[in-house]
């Protein structure tokens, strides 16, 4: 039974699913179903409680909150799908080329994905984010290569677990190359915990960009 069919299968799973399926339609579609303009000011409507004109309340420059959620939301979801993307696209072939060929190749990817991990993800972002320059799509790029190692090693083990098996050994008898025999069996057999560990990083991606965001801007206002 394939990744998908068992996640149709379970039924929190499921319901999870729905719920950010929805959540994700409504970010996508905030232009169209927000009531207000999420930036426009009425100083006269300034924290107003949440009723049939608020349905969240107004903040105190009388900005209508729940528009304010909606369109937030379509850039966390963003930040958030493309630092997941760059770690996973980065950290996943390293991981099966690492895992795979073994030996000093192996070794020397690890020490670098090692010296990587020895510093907090979010003081390793802010640091790649001063080299760069402020900005959201380099906070992005940031986020997505300090989280590159944790998925590296994620790989890494599936591999070395997997490339031991039968039908690896009968691939490779029957002269199967190392790319072909890396995607169409190995790969497979990484889907699933990859899956699993993106998600639940995608909302970590979400706060450490947020987070990252406004270092860069304190310390320029500072100055």
């Amino acid at each position: 039974m394939s990744a998908a069919a068992g996640l149709l299968r379970h039924r929190g799973a499921l319901i999870g699913l729905v719920i950010l399926g929805a959540l994700a339609t409504m970010a996508v579609a905030a232009p169209w179903i927000s009531a207000r303009d999420p930036i426009r000011t009425a100083p006269r409507e300034a924290l107003q409680a949440p009723g049939a004109r608020f349905v969240l309340g107004s903040d105190q420059f009388g900005r209508d909150v729940a528009s304010r959620v909606l369109h937030g939301a379509r850039v966390s979801l963003l930040v958030g799908v493309i630092s997941v993307s760059i770690a996973v696209g980065l950290g996943a072939p390293i991981g099966l080329v690492s895992g795979y060929y073994g030996g000093r190749l192996d070794a020397l990817i690890m020490r670098v994905m090692d010296v990587m991990l020895a510093f907090p993800g979010i003081l390793l972002a802010l640091a790649i984010v001063s080299v760069l320059s402020p900005g959201l799509g380099n906070v992005m790029i940031a986020v997505g290569l300090s989280a590159v190692p944790g998925y590296a090693r994620l790989v890494r083990a599936t591999v070395l677990s997997a490339r031991e098996h039968l039908y690896v050994e009968a691939a490779r008898a029957l002269g199967g190359r190392d790319g072909g025999i890396l995607v169409r069996d190995i790969l497979p057999n990484v889907v699933a915990p990859l899956i699993v560990t993106a998600t639940l990083g995608l909302g970590g991606a979400i706060l450490f960009s947020g987070w990252a965001a406004s270092r860069p801007s304190r310390s320029g206002a500072a100055c």
